[in-house]
């Protein structure tokens, strides 16, 4: 058993580095005590930390059972998309839906990645998504008209929610929010020059990105641009 003197909690697995702070391990020498009798007062003194080596293998194995029948399976609808009589590449929108789905499991099961990050990172993933999806069904636009203003809306009504409920810091966000707005502005833009009938719903995610952006940045007040100029090294 090794013990972290910083955490002042045993470790039950073989690790040689704290899982909680990261600081190296050393060797119980309260082991020792076991013949003794001393080593309850020892860890009466100290918290047992649970075999992490163990559920970090489940999560590998979690993540690459996922991979291989996430291939196994779309090699399967590609040859069946091959062989029928389909005009459609639809197995192109398939083998989307698992890269999204196997990027979800992997990027949740990431510790040292913020929930912040896991926000932007799924609007990200499904842009790519959706716009395989239109262009594999005709091409019609929605996805620019549609499917993008809404992902950006849901992104922003999450990052409102979660700003008032980590009031305090909520300048953590502004990031999140701003990368909507950036991705609302596209849309606008393309959707502005392009030959789209709908195009309200474009500008109204770029409105209200714009409002999320401004009510932190007013709520957060100094830490906000404090935030804001450490990020762009102002």
């Amino acid at each position: 058993m090794n013990r972290c003197r910083k955490c002042n909690v045993n470790i039950l697995d073989d690790s040689i580095v704290c899982p909680l702070c990261k600081s190296v391990l050393e060797l119980s020498d309260d082991m020792d005590n076991d013949k003794t009798g001393n080593l309850g007062i020892y860890q009466s003194k100290s918290i047992s930390y649970p075999d992490v080596i163990k559920k970090r293998k489940v999560i590998r194995f979690v993540i690459r059972l996922s991979i291989f029948l996430s291939i196994l399976i779309e090699a399967l609808l590609i040859l069946i998309n091959v062989l029928g009589k389909n005009d459609k590449a639809w197995s192109l929108v398939t083998g989307a839906i698992f890269v999204y789905i196997c990027f979800t499991i992997i990027y949740s099961f990431q510790r040292n990645v913020s929930h912040r990050a896991k926000l932007a990172l799924q609007m990200l993933a499904a842009i790519p998504l959706i716009l395989i999806i239109d262009y594999t069904y005709g091409a019609n636009g929605w996805s620019i008209n549609y499917g993008i203003p809404i992902i950006v809306l849901v992104l922003e009504m999450v990052v409102f929610i979660l700003s008032m409920v980590n009031f305090r810091n909520c300048q953590l966000y502004l990031m999140v929010s701003l990368l909507g707005i950036i991705v609302s502005l596209v849309c606008a833009v393309i959707v502005r020059i392009g030959t789209f009938k709908f195009k309200l719903l474009s500008i109204i995610a770029a409105a209200v990105s714009i409002f999320v952006f401004a009510l932190i940045v007013f709520l957060g007040d100094k830490k906000s641009t404090s935030e804001l100029a450490k990020r762009f090294r102002i």
